[in-house]
């Protein structure tokens, strides 16, 4: 009897009576790049219950086939991990493309056209609002500017009765028309709060620029427009938006993305549509507040996800300066083009300080918003006051412009460079004419000097500051070169293929402590991965800028 027994056994093991056992899925005939630096590329993969079973070769593979196994046959396409947005916005994605869109706007006279277009849809007193806009990259030049920036005098003239108000590009300034400030109560007397200033020519008249903290007089109007919608509309409006962001990200094979910043309130909403299963891909929120609140907020971090593959919140965004494009990014020495400015900070060193403190006591991630060399400084000085380490992964968003005296530091602590190629060759036009030469070529955007210091980097498009495509930010990253123009903007600096592939999979797992269950294509993780139209390890460089997604899973399902 027991021989017998042993003999049925063998006999059900080698006849399948295992199928349970069987992948799910195998995926073959494919040029896979997996993003595992230990197997790089394979031709075939399994997965099952949602995660990848084996890769390797086709006949190895194939061996694991049961009477259930599905089988894709790739047709010899490329396929790579889900793209992972490194550092975006997605409530702002949303708005972006619910509200008018500047990004693509190459002049002041477009700029106005557009907006003119809208008022005819909608009712009077309604507030227009816009982003994306950026006075250095217009091709034709304003007949009227002060420091660059245009004056909202046109605006005010087509629009007497909206108000109106438009973000730049960087989201650190915006354009308000008369309409707008009436509302605001803004006047000739009118004082900035500080972190901010109200832009007025050397006649004291208002341009219509608010930068920075100066900005909240009016999005405290705008807010209140939209608070006295009924809550129905409101949610409503809320929902739409989260779901053209979500759309526009699984058009670009984005299967994972960390939001760098959104209030806590909103944090709790995302986390409830995402366990209704509203929001289809994997999200890591920061949680951001103004500085006066962040502090009582952070009492309530991190948020009990339902479950951690899909939402996790356990990290707080902080802000130390501004953005280069409107002279707010914090500089040791002044900009060439504003002599006597030398950008500002939004918080206060010793608050920022007091904020890292109760991070690391709350074991919270912190990501500080720093972009000028006098910030980047300042915010390593602070990390290493309060004893940060490796493990912590702090943050710096954006790291664009530093002294390479820093670098060190940024190693010792393990700290990680979360930068936005994609930004790079945005801003080549005036780098040099806010930094001049000498400091834009040591200093800006320094990819290979922090990588050749073992730096962790990691990617992304901050968008809606740019936008979300990411083969654009991949182009970017190995070949550091204008889309339109061609401009090359320091190119010693650029990545190969292979890392840039990387920034864009494991190195943002790796920065929001996901390494280990998705950002590459490897046993036990998630079978989260795209299919391309073409290889981008291969291909020129300008076949990159022309990649479409074909499909798209999560957890190996189809959601595209």
């Amino acid at each position: 009897m027991y021989k017998l027994c042993i003999l049925s056994f063998l006999y059900c093991m080698l006849s399948g009576c295992k199928e349970n056992e069987n992948p799910d899925l195998i995926v073959y005939n494919a040029v896979v790049y997996t993003a595992d630096s230990i197997k790089p590329t394979v031709e075939a993969f399994s997965i099952k219950n949602g995660k990848i079973l084996e890769t390797g070769h086709y006949e190895w593979i194939i061996k694991s086939k049961g009477n259930k196994t599905q089988l894709i046959d790739a047709k010899g396409r490329f396929i790579m991990p889900g793209l992972y947005e490194g550092h975006g916005h997605l409530l702002s994605l949303g708005s972006s493309l619910y509200n008018i869109d500047l990004l693509d706007v190459k002049s002041w006279d477009e700029l106005v056209q557009k907006v003119k277009s809208s008022l005819d849809t909608i009712p009077p007193g309604i507030w227009i609002e816009g982003r994306g806009w950026h006075q250095d990259k217009w091709h034709s030049k304003l007949f009227q500017t002060f420091n660059g920036y245009p004056y909202h005098d046109e605006l005010s003239k087509i629009s007497p009765n909206h108000p109106i108000v438009l973000y730049h590009a960087s989201g650190h300034a915006l354009l308000a028309n008369q309409k707008a400030m009436d509302l605001a109560g803004i006047g000739a007397e009118s004082q900035a709060p500080s972190g901010g200033r109200i832009v007025r020519d050397p006649n004291g008249k208002l341009t219509g620029i608010f930068e920075e903290n100066a900005m909240d007089i009016i999005s405290q109007n705008l807010d209140e427009s939209k608070n006295n919608l009924p809550d129905s509309v409101s949610l409503k409006l809320k929902q739409a938006k989260l779901s053209l962001a979500c759309n526009e990200a699984i058009k670009y094979g984005i299967t994972s993305f960390q939001d760098a910043g959104t209030n806590y309130e909103d944090l709790v909403w995302l986390h409830e549509m995402s366990r209704k299963g509203l929001i289809p891909i994997r999200l890591n929120l920061m949680m951001y507040e103004d500085i006066s609140k962040i502090f009582h907020k952070m009492d309530s971090m991190p948020i009990r996800s339902y479950d951690e593959s899909m939402f996790r919140s356990k990290a707080i965004k902080a802000y130390m300066d501004g953005a280069l494009g409107s002279y707010g990014a914090w500089l040791w020495d002044d900009y060439i083009d504003n002599p006597g400015i030398k950008g500002q900070t939004l918080v206060p060193v010793e608050k920022l300080d007091a904020l890292a403190a109760k991070a690391k006591k709350s074991n919270l991630q912190l990501c500080v918003h720093a972009i000028g060399d006098r910030a980047n400084h300042e915010v390593l000085q602070i990390f290493k006051n309060n004893g940060v380490s490796a493990s912590d992964r702090w943050r710096i968003e954006h790291a664009q412009h530093l002294d390479t005296t820093d670098l060190p530091l940024f190693k010792e602590l393990g700290v990680i460079a979360s930068m936005q190629a994609i930004h790079c060759i945005s801003d080549a036009p005036f780098v040099e004419k806010r930094l001049g030469k000498e400091r834009a070529q040591s200093g800006a955007y320094i990819w290979r000097k922090l990588l050749n210091k073992g730096i962790h980097f990691a990617n992304g498009t901050d968008v809606p500051v740019e936008r979300i495509n990411p083969f654009d930010c991949i182009y970017a990253s190995v070949t550091r070169k204008r889309i339109d123009s061609g401009f090359e903007f320091y190119p010693d600096q650029k990545l190969t293929r292979d890392e840039a592939l990387k920034s864009y999979t494991i190195w943002n797992a790796y920065a929001s402590f996901d390494e280990q269950i998705k950002g590459s294509i490897t046993p036990g993780k998630f079978a989260d991965f795209i299919i391309l139209n073409r290889n981008l390890l291969t291909c020129t460089d300008e076949e990159i800028l022309n990649t479409k997604v074909e499909a798209v899973y999560i957890n190996g399902l189809r959601i595209k």
